[in-house]
């Protein structure tokens, strides 16, 4: 599309669902700001929205629909997407935009069939999720041939890392020519508005340090090893853990506190709708995953002001962080590497301080307006071609 050509044009944006997650949190952002007199937005979900967290921030004027369609099963698998498929067919879009491998894998074989431009958008180092203990249930043992075989048929592969891009590329054989990275955006406003309300929390009206670290439950995010690395911690230093998030790992993750006999000191707050609140009272954020893509929630701690340790996965904290710059990199599932990362900001005043200013300038990197126009432009480029 040239820039004199000012029509405006149908998009339908694609994911599961908007649970929290940061491809959720993505997704709806860029629905909150794109250009909508060049570009006419439509939400498609897999699953319902009654009961979506992110749903509060899904603007009013975009037409939103919903496959309905259960997933547990290959055969309904296949109906879920012959589903998505008649939803396609129905709507009549130019151009789908895609989030998640499941979701790209549909798009792209729909954009082959009817003839639409499609981009799809990783958010997931792919090749570490498969080596993972949980990757074949989380993407299953087909996934990898897909990705070979149909990204290279996709109008635009955005990574949301160098790190992703990389791995696209050595792994599955993605053609460079077709990856751009583009990164999570940071609505830095939103985030500083946020940030003003003091979390309601027992931990913060305690005169200890607080360390938050924030993510899905799920043996990826590493909080077994977060936890057994602020066991040591509290050993030297009377401070206290809390975790935003929920999911299938909450129980065991629980009964390791316990047997670590740190229940006092360490709360499973769950999904928060603020969490801005609990990263701009922070002492020290951690993200202890074994494998990221570009993690939102360093960025959001960042901008919050909180000093950061994380591992250095893969791909996403090192890149955040420029090695270490920006914040404390230790070895993924190297619990005394992490405790020792923690208690080195706790005890040392001036270098939080110093990772905290640096932190917040470099959040501003991944401010949100000139990403969206990425996106678009994106968009506009898979259209014209």
């Amino acid at each position: 599309m040239n820039k004199a050509d000012n029509r405006r044009i149908k998009v339908l944006f694609f994911i599961s669902s908007l649970d929290g997650g940061g491809a959720e949190r993505v997704m709806v952002d860029i629905l909150g700001l794109i250009d909508k007199e060049r570009i006419e937005p439509v939400l498609v979900l897999l699953y319902p929205l009654d009961d979506s967290p992110y749903k509060e921030y899904l603007p009013e004027d975009v037409e939103v629909v919903v496959v309905k369609r259960k997933s547990d099963t290959v055969f309904e698998k296949i109906k879920q997407f012959l589903s998505f498929f008649k939803v396609v067919r129905r709507l009549k879009p130019e151009a789908v935009l895609s989030m998640l491998t499941h979701n790209n894998i549909m798009a792209v074989l729909t954009g082959l069939v009817l003839r639409i431009k499609v981009i799809v958008c990783e958010h997931n180092t792919l090749g570490e999720v498969l080596k993972s203990r949980e990757g074949d249930r989380i993407l299953g043992f087909t996934v990898a041939p897909f990705v070979k075989i149909l990204y290279r048929f996709a109008d635009r592969v955005i990574a949301v890392s160098e790190g992703i891009k990389d791995n696209l590329i050595e792994d599955f054989n993605v053609p460079e020519n077709k990856i751009e990275v583009i990164n999570n955006p940071l609505d830095l406003d939103r985030i500083a508005g946020l940030s003003s309300l003091p979390p309601e929390h027992p931990f913060f009206y305690e005169k200890v340090p607080v360390v938050v670290a924030i993510g899905r439950l799920v043996t990826q995010k590493g909080f077994d090893i977060l936890l057994k690395a602020f066991s040591k911690v509290s050993a030297g230093v009377d401070a206290r853990l809390v975790v935003l998030g929920d999911g299938p790992e909450r129980e065991p993750l629980l009964e390791l506190a316990r047997d670590l006999g740190i229940t006092d000191k360490v709360s499973f707050a769950g999904f928060q709708h603020n969490p801005y609140g609990f990263l701009s009272k922070a002492d020290v954020f951690v993200l202890s995953s074994t494998y990221e893509g570009l993690p939102m929630v360093i960025l959001e701690a960042m901008a919050c002001g909180a000093p950061v340790v994380a591992t250095a996965c893969r791909s996403g904290p090192r890149e955040i962080l420029k090695d270490g710059r920006y914040g404390m990199l230790v070895p993924p599932g190297d619990e005394a590497a992490l405790s020792d990362g923690i208690l080195r900001l706790l005890n040392h005043s001036e270098l939080r301080e110093k990772l905290s200013r640096s932190g917040k300038e470099r959040a501003e990197d991944f401010g949100i307006e000139n990403i969206i126009k990425r996106y678009e432009r994106a968009i506009y480029e898979a259209v014209a071609d």
